[in-house]
């Protein structure tokens, strides 16, 4: 409504409307209300409501105190002191520290009442109905951490990140929207190297300051400038952490390795690295495009390298690892927008069928239940079958993981440690299915 507002205590005051650089709190006159006179009203409620932030929504200002929520608005067309009101829309914890962010058709906002925080998201915020909140993060209920005081929100690209001050721990929630329905949501976890003190995101990128005082970013889009590989008019993205370009080593034949000397400039400001330092190249039309390997740095200007690296210019960064636990498996039904799991059934699984898009290098771990962990190493591409001058690299692939274990006994997990992309796109299995008989009432 053109009004600047401050939240005071229980009270919200707008100035006048239409000056907002030299906002006026005084009433034209005192014998009359005018409609440009400023506003001053107060939240009635039965418990302590000291409004601690708001957010804009089409219905008005949406406000939020420790333990309830109000709508500032107006049934008229003009607002002033006459028309204001100030109602009650939601009662529900409100974790003071972390502003409300806005998710589109919805609003989020964290409560921090108990062990474990929960995001929550509230709808239909209207002057004359209660609104619609429901807990995201329900399905997920120990993965937040209690007390965050850090969030940003991209909604182009439907991601809201969480995280604590001096903390390396980062919780992502992302989410797919059609119209006002969800059609797809995920929870995940980022870990940084060191802590960090501060993070928000700006068109398309996430920006954050360690306890290193180095802001560093991450594109949550793949920009132009980040290391990829062309191959048969498709893009492959190389993941790399605190990724740079080097060139001019120096090869030794007696020693059959490259020296790279007086890297002072970005080395020695990478502190604590979770990963290997690797070297790739990247380049379409060398005669081993995609080949790496893992450096040894051996003072603080110096690294060294197994192989002849001694021409071109190659990227070189930090490994990370990307780590995907699947959840049990069972015999699912859906009825309308409702799926129900068979818990009670008994299900063997043979094996999982893992469909990727475009993929490399990547690894899985079987867990089992009185066995010993089996790990297998797949390579996308299959050796003799791609020339020298490819990238060892493929745009899809169905894998077969053999499994052949009880559903209950069984955990599967999937990991990448390397360049190459591994992007996951679904996960099917078969096996055995037998619904025991049971009679259900």
């Amino acid at each position: 409504r053109n009004r600047l507002a401050f939240l005071s205590g229980e009270n919200i005051i707008a100035a006048q409307p239409g000056n907002l650089t030299v906002p006026s709190f005084w009433a034209d006159s005192a014998l009359t209300v005018s409609a440009v006179d400023s506003i001053d009203i107060a939240c009635s409620s039965t418990y302590p409501s000291d409004l601690y932030d708001a957010i804009e929504v089409p219905a008005g200002l949406l406000c939020f105190s420790t333990n309830e929520q109000f709508l500032f608005s107006s049934d008229a067309e003009v607002m002033n002191p006459d028309t204001a009101k100030l109602r009650s829309v939601s009662v529900y914890n409100y974790h003071k520290t972390v502003p409300p962010i806005g998710l589109g058709s919805t609003v989020g906002f964290l409560d921090n009442s108990n062990k474990y925080s929960r995001f929550m998201e509230m709808a239909g915020t209207a002057r004359e109905q209660e609104a619609t909140v429901v807990n995201t993060s329900e399905v997920v209920p120990t993965l937040i951490p209690k007390d965050l005081d850090l969030i940003a929100n991209s909604r182009e690209n439907g991601i809201v990140l969480l995280g604590k001050t001096n903390s390396d721990e980062v919780v992502g929630y992302r989410y797919l929207n059609q119209g006002e329905n969800r059609i797809q949501s995920a929870w995940f976890k980022w870990k940084h190297n060191n802590p960090i003190k501060w993070h928000f995101i700006v068109n398309d990128e996430c920006f954050f300051l360690d306890t290193d005082n180095f802001l560093q970013r991450i594109n949550l889009v793949q920009a132009d400038a980040d290391p990829s590989i062309d191959e048969n008019d498709v893009n492959y993205l190389i993941h790399l952490d605190n990724w740079t370009t080097v060139g001019n080593g120096s090869y030794n034949a007696t020693t059959k390795v490259t020296t790279f000397a007086n890297q002072s400039d970005w080395i020695d400001q990478v502190t604590s690295p979770n990963g290997s330092l690797v070297l790739i190249d990247i380049d379409t039309g060398a005669t081993r495009v995609g080949r790496y390997a893992e450096c040894t740095v051996t003072n603080t200007d110096d690294f060294t390298v197994p192989g002849d690296w001694s021409t071109g210019t190659f990227y070189i960064g930090y490994l990370y690892e990307y780590s995907v636990k699947f959840p049990r498996f069972y015999v699912q039904r859906t009825e309308g927008k409702a799926t129900q799991s068979d818990t009670n059934s008994k299900l063997t699984i043979h094996r999982a069928k893992i469909n990727f898009g475009k993929i490399g290098l990547y690894e899985t771990t079987l867990k089992r239940v009185g066995k010993l962990d089996y790990t297998e190493i797949y390579e996308s591409a299959i050796s003799n079958q791609y020339n020298v001058a490819d990238a060892p690299y493929i745009d899809e692939e169905i894998q077969d993981v053999p499994i052949y274990e009880r559903n209950e006994n069984v955990e599967l997990t999937l990991k990448s440690s390397h360049p190459a992309p591994a992007t996951l796109r679904s996960l099917s299995w078969e096996g055995d299915y037998s619904p025991m008989h049971y009679r259900r009432v």
